[in-house]
């Protein structure tokens, strides 16, 4: 008796998950959106319930990615809680729409509550735009902006979620996100680490060198530090130069002059 229950359970958890979403049948390219869509089970599977308030706090938003958020609003993927705790509808799971670009989907419900006294009447509609971010399944979500105008017809809530579902393979084939530089420098700490590891060996089982000799290019690192010291000894010397060379003239030397008759010079007569 146990078994079938469990599998009842089962089955309508499976039923639940599999067949909360549908794509809006007055829409083409339906294919394309159920591909979109498989995308989200990670998310759908989880069923995670997002609550959060707009600032200043006015409502309370409840969501859920393609799973009803509360009982008393049918198929409801989304509702509005008042602070007198009234709900409504911003979309249901029957109804929906996705788009998707290079890591950003966006899911829409349509088919809410119908307005009262502003855009004309009709029913309301939410999209969340999902956004990579390839740390996390779910993020926290949060309202961007209520886009109203009373005299058209385009209203629509606007929420934001981040999550790695939506992530392409080249934004999520580094763990973490690593930066250009990061993955330069991983780069260069590889090479060399084989540099010397296949030198070493190489020095070591053919070359038959021992001790410090089995160092790749051994005198070439031996010299380096002092190259080093060389190169910034002759860019930054700060010795100052001696005092400057009296000019004696050309083959003063040779004549056995010194200072002291080049002085006395004017003693003589003419």
């Amino acid at each position: 008796m146990q078994y079938i229950v469990a599998l009842i359970v089962l089955a309508s958890v499976l039923a639940r998950i599999e067949g909360d979403c549908k794509i809006d049948t007055s829409e083409e390219l339906q294919d394309t959106e159920k591909k979109l869509l498989k995308r989200l089970d990670p998310l759908t599977t989880k069923n995670e319930l997002f609550k959060f308030r707009d600032d200043p706090y006015t409502y309370e938003y409840q969501a859920r990615i393609c799973n009803v958020v509360d009982s008393s609003k049918p198929d409801s993927g989304i509702i509005q809680v008042d602070k007198n705790g009234t709900k409504r509808s911003l979309g249901t799971i029957k109804k929906v729409n996705l788009k998707a670009g290079t890591n950003w989907m966006m899911l829409e419900y349509r088919d809410g509550d119908k307005y009262h006294s502003h855009c004309k009447g009709l029913e309301r509609t939410s999209v969340i735009m999902i956004l990579c971010d390839s740390t996390q399944l779910e993020g926290t979500m949060s309202l961007i902006e209520e886009h109203r105008k009373t005299t058209e017809g385009d209203c629509y809530y606007l929420f934001e979620l981040y999550s790695n579902v939506v992530c392409s393979a080249s934004s999520s084939s580094i763990p973490g996100g690593l930066s250009v530089g990061s993955v330069l420098v991983l780069i260069f700490v590889i090479v060399v680490g084989c540099y010397f590891l296949f030198g070493f060996l190489y020095q070591r089982f053919v070359v038959g060198a021992k001790g410090l000799e089995q160092v790749p290019n051994y005198s070439f690192w031996k010299d380096f530090g002092n190259l080093q010291a060389d190169g910034c000894e002759l860019v930054c010397r700060t010795q100052e130069a001696g005092p400057p060379r009296t000019y004696k003239g050309i083959g003063d030397d040779q004549l056995g002059l010194d200072d002291d008759d080049e002085r006395d010079d004017h003693l003589l007569p003419m």
